[in-house]
């Protein structure tokens, strides 16, 4: 019998043994080598295919240093994130040198110095013992390379932490900026505008770009063509019909290989009211000889729009709009890298267009309505109390991207003389200034090179700043400009889940099983278990004097 218990016992500690030998070495090897489960849909934890493709492509060390308080408790919760997001950056580049320091011992000359590289020392609330203290605190990431250094000086989370850094990263490894172009001369989206939403927008731009494209402003009313410089042309919303020799110096900045954006608003509207008229911009001709035909129309989804507010008297109501059509993600391209991440998108007083095309250019339709699109042509009372005249229902794109070669659309023209603009009311433009290089002298690309191009039908969406149209814009401007090297990051952030499109069968079914129906399942349950132990009761009240 003694044999048997010191047996048993020491199976049991060579048992326990084993287990913390084995944990030992578990921990061992998971603190050389990291391995999780992420089972957000698009991955939104997991480094981006983006990020690792700008760590593989470094040439020489990169310095991230943290510079991070490791008190408060809740900063060094921070940190500790931190730490994991920089661990997977070091596991896909060796060319990474990664340091974290807490400056709290430093002295005020390396403080001073500190202040000097843009790393401040921030304020921080501590809430202890039901009180709210204030404690000075660094919170900054600094990445350095080949002499270049560009500072986070504030990071409050990693909610956005790998889109800053990687485009940090990418910004100070890129040898040279490039620019972006905003078209001007025709009452356009003027990115220098000093007017509130102008400037609003230019911040969210270099805030989102960090640095990796410059931005201009372009006018073509003097016959010069668009600066080499310029990677990306943007024409956003023109008010005013272009002239042919404007068109003729951005069709050939397109053949020359330049990237452009065109957002075409189809309607003209007087401020402060809903009456909409038909707006001719003068690009339908040279959108389609490139692929994408305007539908001069207006698009409404009796299906998927966005609620806006409306004042009524002295009340203000929020209303379903359906001229506000609303993208869902079942309706963006799923192969594209602009589209391909979105989850929501509000076009407002959008057109439609119609995709033809050669065999040279890949024509992708990037958005589109729901099967209840709707379109509409002529004079436009816009009122959401207004009934929406009766078409046919259909499927309508919205957006659309072309890339590859095509011929010019003035490849068997005269080069255009250079005219005064026309101002929306019928009057010439007040520029008098003369062109710099004569006409007779200009060379005409025929045979276009390789390019990308996207279209859309309205620009509205850039003066509503909702945060799904910045991003889809930021999208496209990266797109053009720096290829899909920051896309799939940025849209990690983006979440926009609305509930699925119900029927009002559905919806009456969903409402009364809630409200009757599991009740009366919890009642059925409640009923069956009794009747059970009912039986169950009468059996051993029948049988079991026999046990």
């Amino acid at each position: 019998m003694a044999d048997k218990r010191i047996k048993f016992g020491s199976n049991t500690v060579a048992f326990i043994a084993l287990i913390l030998g084995i944990l030992v070495l578990v921990n061992f090897l998971s603190s050389r080598r990291f391995l999780r489960a992420d089972l957000t849909e698009d991955k939104r934890y997991t480094v981006s295919k983006a990020t690792k493709n700008v760590l593989k492509s470094l040439d020489d060390i990169v310095t991230i240093t943290v510079y991070y308080s490791t008190e408060p408790a809740d900063l060094a919760r921070v940190r500790r994130e931190i730490r994991d997001v920089l661990d997977e950056y070091k596991a896909f580049s060796q060319k990474l040198q990664i340091d974290f320091i807490d400056p709290a011992d430093f002295d005020d000359a390396q403080k001073q110095e500190l202040r000097f590289k843009g790393i401040p020392e921030v304020q921080h609330d501590v809430f202890k013992k039901d009180k709210v203290e204030i404690a000075m605190v660094y919170k900054a990431i600094s990445v350095g390379y080949s002499g270049k250094e560009e500072v986070l000086p504030i990071v409050q989370s990693t909610s956005n932490l790998e889109y800053e850094l990687t485009s940090t990263i990418l910004k100070v490894t890129t040898k040279e900026a490039k620019t972006v172009g905003f078209l001007t001369g025709h009452e356009e989206f003027d990115i220098n505008a000093q007017t509130q939403g102008n400037q609003q927008f230019r911040a969210l731009l270099d805030k989102n770009g960090r640095g990796q494209y410059n931005l201009t402003s372009v006018n073509l009313q003097t016959g010069e063509p668009i600066d080499q410089s310029i990677t990306t042309l943007v024409v956003a919303g023109p008010k005013q019909t272009l002239t042919e020799r404007e068109k003729y110096e951005i069709d050939q900045f397109i053949m020359r290989g330049g990237r452009a954006i065109f957002l075409v608003d189809p309607i003209t509207m007087p401020p402060g009211t809903l009456q909409a008229a038909p707006l001719s911009t003068g690009l339908n001709d040279l959108l389609k000889h490139y692929g994408i035909k305007l539908g001069n129309n207006l698009i409404a989804d009796l299906r998927f729009h966005d609620n806006v507010r409306f004042q009524q008297g002295i009340v203000t109501v929020v209303r379903p709009y359906p001229y506000f059509v609303k993208i869902l993600k079942p309706n963006f391209s799923k192969e594209h890298a602009v589209t391909n991440q979105l989850e929501a998108l509000t076009l407002p007083w959008t057109s439609s267009l119609e995709i033809s095309t050669n065999e040279d250019v890949i024509a992708t339709p990037l958005a589109m309505t729901s099967e209840f699109g709707q379109s509409m042509q002529g004079v436009y009372n816009l009122d959401p109390n207004f009934p929406i005249p009766q078409t046919d229902l259909q499927v309508y794109t919205v957006a659309a991207a072309l890339e590859g070669k095509s011929k010019s659309f003035y490849a068997d023209k005269e080069v255009p003389e250079v005219t005064p603009a026309v101002d929306a009311d019928g009057g010439g433009s007040n520029d008098t200034s003369t062109p710099t290089q004569e006409t007779e002298e200009r060379t005409t690309i025929t045979e276009g090179a390789e390019t990308q191009i996207i279209v859309l039908g309205t620009a509205q969406f850039l003066t509503q700043l909702n945060p799904n149209g910045v991003e889809f814009f930021l999208n496209c401007v990266d797109w053009l400009t720096l290829g899909d090297a920051l896309i799939g990051i940025r849209s990690h952030a983006i979440t926009d889940r609305p509930l699925k499109d119900a029927s009002g069968f559905e919806k009456n079914f969903i409402k009364y099983f809630c409200t009757v129906g599991i009740p009366l399942l919890v009642v059925l349950f409640g009923l069956i278990r009794y009747l059970l132990k009912r039986r169950v009761k009468r059996l051993v009240g029948t049988y079991g004097s026999q046990f």
